[in-house]
């Protein structure tokens, strides 16, 4: 076994490895359910090769920042997000469509998928059998055992197609493939399986399922169980031999494994009947028997195209943010690219400043270039509307090449860069960068027309998302104004009690000894009354022009003394339990500490009357990681109360009238929202019935306020 060729992996295409339509139609029918649900999705991706690896591609990326343990199909879908299994679905339905790959001659899709889910099938019941404790890895690595081969054959189908002309054994056809295209399928099919970075043995499996049984006699279960399935598989007359090298390996008797061999076929059989997959049908025959099924496919992907839905995951409610890393997933799947970058145009209009969600990448995010002049390839597409490319045709082309492009190709690690523009119809919303490498952008280019049309549904989902913000800062600025004279009035008011309040606060430390312990209780207090008169200030005119610094703090500490005011006339009050597990390790931040105070007061109120009959809050801190190059510390404040209705999560931080029966939304969470951002924060929810509410608020550790 060797690796991959400098050759083949520089050429290997694998974005769009095909799929049965019988399996796509299903996905799309599930994804296109009100109801649909990622166990169900999951469910039918399990089923095939191509569509798993696709999920395992997607979820690798380096945008999720975290060890990619593979766990369940069903977990790498939930981190990729319902979008993005409907953007895989369609655009692999897409590519089965205008591909003849599923009807060419020599390669039979039906029997590779019978095949594939046959060895997935045996290799989880033979797992079951021997306890092994990881079923559904037992299970994956069955399906994608030959997975190499619809990587070479989607590549090369017409070379690929003479190898197969007669009938031959695996041993056989790994020799022909290695002799003819540099590689041999199951090569081929480790080295995509290492392009995951699972922690797991799957490459080895993939890599030694064809190897003599004598050669991984020691070898780990998975790699055992894997090749034992495979086996059973392709056995013909053979039977006994393979059921003796079965028991020889795994100390399985032939009569267990005989009715594991029928209960596969068995399980099998019903999951192609409910695809209305007929796998005994001769080969000869599947052309005509596929023909309906791409028909019934292309009508589907018409009436999505008809409907416009979006794949994109745009909305309202999605931040820039969001929206971009929307666009960038969709690109990975669809065009395999990994490396992608965005130029947007500032508020003025006059320079297109960088945006780039991952780390490697992270100081695109200070680029900026002036669009009054052509300095960059850059500025180029946006000015033309026409996509451009950093490498050069001519040699005075090289030489000519800017500064700023330059930056851009080191600053994305890559051999150069293809800039695709997004323009709906009046406007240039923007630029998407994908870092390339030469063999990479002869790919690109053949693929240009569906990405101006993926460019185009991209830039209607960023200019839905300005028009929306636009319009919230237009209404947030009429209410400012009409509320003002009612707010002056309430703080005109409200000073006469608060000054009252703090002559007696304090006449009474006067009063008291000075060590009393009281006295710290006093100055908390007068220290409160303080900062809400300065809140209370905030809305004057005089206010305005007052400097409202930031300060170094540890939130910790202001952790620990609103836990101590709110203890009795609060948490107690209401039965509620009140946990800490503050990072002692925890940075000081860079933050205007009246602003957030009154972030935590609100969202600790908040949590504290959600819990009618009683709960218990914890209140954490952490070292959060690196976003976007900037470093984060984390507050996280959870109840175990009802959870907040959907209909309100839809709209949570909206300026709304709350019902006092989920006391989560209304007012204070708009605030709440609007003071994270003035910090250059982050915040983000999660609730449900079972397990309550966490708010998770992100703050800059150098700071961030946008006042």
């Amino acid at each position: 076994m060797k690796p991959v060729t400098s050759q083949l992996n520089h050429t290997l295409e694998i974005t769009n490895l095909p799929s049965l339509p019988h399996v796509l139609l299903r996905v799309l029918d599930i994804c296109n359910r009100d109801s649909a649900s990622l166990q169900a999705i999951a469910d039918i991706l399990s089923q095939d090769a191509a569509l798993s690896a696709k999920v395992f591609g997607a979820s690798s990326s380096a945008q999720f920042n975290r060890q990619n343990k593979l766990t369940t199909l069903e977990q790498k879908l939930a981190l990729l997000g319902l979008d993005m299994v409907k953007t895989i679905a369609i655009s692999s339905s897409f590519y089965q469509v205008f591909n003849n790959l599923s009807i060419s001659p020599g390669f039979d899709l039906k029997t590779f998928w019978t095949r594939s889910l046959s060895s997935a099938v045996l290799s989880k019941l033979i797992a079951q059998k021997l306890s092994y404790p990881h079923i559904e890895e037992a299970y994956l690595t069955g399906l994608l055992l030959n997975i190499g081969q619809l990587v070479l054959w989607s590549n090369f189908p017409k070379q690929y197609a003479v190898l197969l002309a007669d009938k031959i054994d695996d041993i056989e056809l790994l020799s022909r493939e290695s002799d003819k295209l540099g590689n041999n399928h199951c090569e081929v099919g480790a080295w995509l399986v290492n392009k995951w970075n699972l922690n797991s043995f799957m490459a080895d499996a993939v890599l030694y399922h064809h190897m003599p049984k004598d050669k991984i006699s020691d070898a780990q279960q998975l790699i055992q169980i894997t090749h034992v399935a495979n086996s059973l598989v392709v056995m013909g007359a053979d039977k006994a031999e393979r059921y003796a090298d079965g028991e020889q390996m795994l100390g399985i008797s032939p009569a267990s494994l005989q009715n594991i061999v029928d209960n596969a076929k068995e399980m099998v059989s019903k999951v192609a009947l409910s695809l209305g997959i007929e796998i005994d049908t001769p080969e000869t025959n599947e052309a005509d028997n596929m023909r309906p099924q791409k028909m019934q496919l292309a009508m589907e992907l018409r009436d999505i195209v008809l409907i416009g839905r979006n794949p994109l995951g745009a909305g309202t409610t999605n931040s820039l943010e969001d929206t971009l890393a929307s666009i960038q997933r969709s690109v990975q799947i669809l065009f395999g690219t990994q490396d992608v970058a965005f130029f947007l145009p500032a508020q003025d209009g006059k320079v297109l400043k960088g945006e780039c969600l991952t780390g490697h990448c992270a100081m695109l995010n200070q680029m900026t270039i002036p669009l009054n002049k052509k300095n960059s390839i850059v500025t180029d597409a946006f000015l033309t509307r026409t996509p451009t490319t950093s490498f050069a045709t001519t040699e005075d082309n090289q030489k000519n090449s800017s500064i700023l492009d330059e930056q851009i190709k080191r600053l994305m690690q890559t051999e150069g860069f293809y800039c695709q523009p997004m323009f709906t119809q009046n406007t240039v919303v923007g630029i998407m960068i994908f870092g390339l490498s030469q063999t990479q952008l002869t790919y690109v280019k053949k693929q240009q027309k569906l990405m101006t049309m993926f460019a185009q549904q991209a830039a209607q989902a960023i200019a839905l998302l300005n028009a929306y913000n636009e319009q919230e800062t237009r209404i947030k600025s009429e209410v400012i104004a009409s509320s003002r004279t009612h707010a002056l009035q309430i703080v005109h008011e409200a000073s006469n009690p608060l000054s009252i309040i703090q002559n007696y606060i304090q006449l009474l430390g006067i009063r008291l000894p000075k060590e009393d312990p009281a006295q710290a209780d006093l100055k908390i207090i007068k220290e409160e009354i303080d900062r809400v008169t300065r809140l209370c200030r905030v809305v004057t005119a005089a206010a305005d022009a007052e400097a409202n610094p930031q300060q170094k703090l540890n939130a910790n500490d202001v952790i620990q003394n609103l836990c101590r005011i709110f203890l009795e006339p609060l948490f107690a009050l209401h039965q509620v339990t009140v946990q800490t597990q503050l990072d002692s390790a925890l940075p000081d931040i860079m933050v205007n500490k009246d602003k957030l105070i009154q972030v935590l007061i609100n969202l600790m109120k908040n949590a504290a009357e959600a819990m009618q009959n009683g709960g218990s809050l914890l209140i954490s801190t952490r070292i959060n990681t690196m976003r976007s190059g900037i470093e984060y510390v984390e507050i996280s404040i959870k109840d175990d109360g009802p959870g907040i209705p959907a209909h309100i999560m839809e709209n949570l931080y909206k300026p709304v009238t709350s019902s006092k029966g989920t006391k989560h939304a209304g007012l204070g969470l708009s605030i709440v929202k609007n003071i994270v951002d003035e910090l250059g924060g982050k915040i983000f929810c999660q609730s449900n019935e079972i397990s309550g509410t966490i708010f998770q608020i992100l703050l800059p550790l150098h700071g961030g306020n946008k006042a």
